[in-house]
């Protein structure tokens, strides 16, 4: 599976991607506001191997893409995973990204989250995308908002990070011509 975008190409990873993941899920710069990380090796190696177990599963429900920047190298992960659980009958789906901390501020994640939304609410069929951020993450939470979500909530002590509770806004946005009350 691939999609593009004017200066990104998202696309199943590779084992060849390994350097370029692992360089930015070592980084600490990166992990800041996440609970996984800093990776091993095996951690990497791991993370890849459940990428490509996501993308063989049938019926699919998860969608874990490298953002490369025009077809180039690995600069970001970007996930997408549906909703199985009763009550959601499939209909509502979650978005994550990483980004390598050298390609901050460039409008990547962004870019990468709108092409990750048209599919989630195009092929897919999804009703609502979901995702979530630490308050403090100003840079994550802008970019949920150029994509058109809305924040939800605010769950309190949500994510034990480096052992640290730490709390999570829940931002949502639905597919045009759903309301939460039809959805």
């Amino acid at each position: 599976m691939e999609l593009t975008t004017p200066r990104l190409l998202l696309r199943e990873y590779t084992s060849r991607d390994f350097d370029a993941v692992h360089s930015f899920a070592a980084d600490p710069r990166t992990l800041v506001f996440v609970e996984w990380g800093p990776n091993s090796e095996q951690d990497t190696r791991d993370f890849l191997d459940f990428a490509a177990a996501t993308a063989r599963a049938t019926p699919r429900t998860g969608y874990t893409l490298a953002i490369t920047l025009a077809g180039g190298p690995v600069i970001g992960s970007i996930g997408l995973t549906v909703r199985k659980d009763k009550g959601y009958a499939g209909k509502v789906a979650e978005v994550g990204y990483t980004l390598h901390p050298d390609h901050w501020g460039n409008g990547y994640a962004t870019e990468a989250s709108m092409a990750m939304t048209g599919f989630g609410f195009g092929p897919l069929g999804l009703d609502r995308i979901t995702a979530t951020c630490r308050p403090e993450n100003v840079a994550s939470a802008g970019v949920l908002r150029k994509v058109g979500m809305d924040q939800v909530g605010h769950l309190k002590n949500d994510r034990l990070i480096r052992g640290r509770w730490m709390d999570s806004l829940v931002f949502a946005v639905d597919a045009p011509g759903i309301s939460p009350n039809m959805a």
